[in-house]
């Protein structure tokens, strides 16, 4: 019982440990700590702790601590026993980012890319784990493509899915690095983002390596004195970080650009020389050039010019990240046999999913089609309407204009354009097929709706005859909008619903008698408006 006890406490202390691995990898070593190895029992539990113990060692950057045996251990016994596909895929990740750290870059893409090609496709860190460790290893190795780039921003994606924050940062600086040494626009958004998510965490490492990516960004788009305000600024505030170096280079070479030899040669200076890398040589022989040629130094302008190329020529000629993009294509062609027999399985069900779609869409457009014959046969019973009320309309016109002598003439101009649009719309109701006259019927309306002189020459004609009657009303009621104003004004001249529909650009005559029922109540009237309003305007022409 005692031997069981302590097995099964040694499993929890491996799941606990499992269970901070990401948040708190420190606290993750403390428990593998604390477990007595030779407690361990079966071989299950020894490769459980095998894979946490190798992966706890590279997330905390103790390198030192992890071995060959323990990673070939977790990575063996997943991959012959392979119940548990999550665990099998970390054992393949950082058994590759073993390789890596050991100068091994071919071994590491070929178990990256088995990694991707086995991992779930809804294991979102995993699948951001390997997209991230693949752009890093071709970025270490100055790639000269967008595949960096590529695996970067799906990195990056899966990240946001997961939620971590510090892997999040890495990914926007991987990302805004590449996007910045391409001339993309998103470089500067990507890395000003990493910045203030370092501030919030905290990470002054990484606030100083935003910093720097964003100074020499500026740099590369000749803002000189942007990338001197934000190198120095990261020399100032983050002067042990590792990228402050970098910042004092991108100082020395801003400077230099601004003919202000001094003080690029006292960020020059300042910085160091022991870790220097090909990129800041690079920098470093730039800056020399810069300085050269503000003293007119042809000597050693040409010297430094020609070191320069001398050292991009070497980048260049890298076979190494030759071979990397060859393991990462034949490993994309293996993924996608793989992803082809998966796709085979789904394909019925696709198919079925496909039969559904059509049958709903044939239902919809059916719908739409009885819809639209709906609405054909609504407009044409208003064109109808229109032409019985325009027989009628013409004679109480002449009526109108021979009994009212303070009708004036624009008045009359206007109301024979609301006739012609009647006519319009007859005319058109007998030419255009059906679905071309809905859509006539509705632009000519509006055309003549968005004028507005009818219904602002109505109103004058109102005020004119009645003492400012209608502008005294419509001022104590200043809430109404454009529509309520005019269909109070039409309401008043004792126009009918059907013209006042057409006239608003109203569906029906039924919407205008609704409208005007809310109207009266919000106005708290105790009658119809028309009544109101007839009341009211006394003198008004018979249309």
């Amino acid at each position: 019982m005692a031997v069981l006890s302590c097995r099964d406490q040694n499993r929890r202390i491996l799941e606990m440990a499992d269970e901070v691995i990401y948040t708190a990898p420190d606290s993750s070593l403390d428990l593998l700590r604390s477990l007595d190895t030779a407690s361990l029992g079966n071989v299950a539990t020894r490769a459980y702790y095998a894979l946490l113990w190798t992966q706890t060692a590279y997330r905390t950057g103790r390198f030192e601590l992890a071995s060959d045996s323990l990673a070939n251990a977790a990575l063996s016994y997943y991959r012959q026993y392979g119940k548990d596909n999550e665990r099998l895929v970390r054992a393949m990740i950082y058994m590759g980012l073993h390789c890596e750290v050991h100068g091994q870059p071919e071994q590491a893409m070929a178990l990256y890319k088995e990694a991707e090609a086995t991992v779930d496709k809804t294991d979102w860190r995993n699948l951001a784990q390997v997209n991230y460790r693949i752009a890093q290893l071709l970025s270490n190795f100055s790639a000269q493509n967008n595949e960096d780039l590529r695996r970067f921003e799906r990195a990056l994606y899966y990240y946001n899915m997961v939620g971590d924050t510090l892997q999040i940062i890495y990914s926007l600086l991987g990302t805004g690095a590449l996007q910045r040494r391409m001339g993309i626009d998103s470089a500067r958004r990507n890395l000003e983002r990493a910045y203030r998510l370092a501030r919030q965490c905290g990470d002054s490492a990484n606030c100083a390596r935003s910093l720097e990516y964003l100074a020499r960004g500026f740099l590369k788009d000749s803002i000189h004195e942007t990338a001197k305000e934000l190198a120095t600024y990261c020399v100032r505030h983050y002067p042990t970080a590792q990228y402050a170096v970098d910042a004092m280079l991108d100082a020395a070479c801003a400077y230099a650009l601004m003919g202000r030899n001094d003080s690029a040669q006292y960020y020059l200076d300042m910085a160091s020389r022991h870790d220097d890398n090909e990129q800041r040589a690079s920098m470093r022989l730039f800056c020399l050039k810069m300085i050269a040629k503000n003293h007119h130094d042809i000597v050693d302008y040409i010297t430094y010019s020609e070191q320069r190329e001398q050292l991009h020529d070497s980048l260049r000629a890298n076979a190494v990240i030759a071979r990397l993009l060859t393991v990462d294509r034949q490993g994309d062609v293996r993924q996608r046999l793989t992803e082809h027999r998966r796709d085979s399985a789904r394909l019925y069900w696709l198919l079925a999913v496909l039969l559904a779609s059509l049958a709903a869409m044939v239902g919809i457009g059916y719908l739409i089609h009885r819809r639209d014959t709906r609405q054909y046969s609504r407009l044409k019973m208003q064109i109808d309407q229109l032409k019985e009320e325009q027989i009628v309309q013409r004679q109480m016109f002449e009526l109108s204009r021979q009994s009212d002598t303070h009708l004036n003439q624009r008045l009359t101009e206007l109301l024979s354009a609301y006739s012609g649009l009647c006519n319009r719309l007859i005319n058109m109701s007998n030419e255009y097929p059906e679905k071309v006259f809905y859509k006539q019927f509705m632009k000519e309306v509006e055309a003549f709706t968005e004028r507005g002189e009818l219904i602002n020459e109505l109103q004058r004609y109102i005020d004119d005859n009645n003492d400012g009657v209608m502008s005294n009303f419509l001022d104590a009621h200043p809430h109404l909008d454009e529509k309520e104003r005019g269909m109070v004004i039409l309401t008043a001249l004792g126009m009918r619903s059907s013209s006042i529909a057409v006239c608003l650009g109203l569906k029906n005559d039924s919407v205008v008698r609704a409208l005007r029922h809310r109207l009266a109540r919000r106005l708290g009237l105790e009658v119809p408006l028309a009544n109101y309003l007839g009341e009211m305007v006394k003198n008004r022409p018979f249309i």
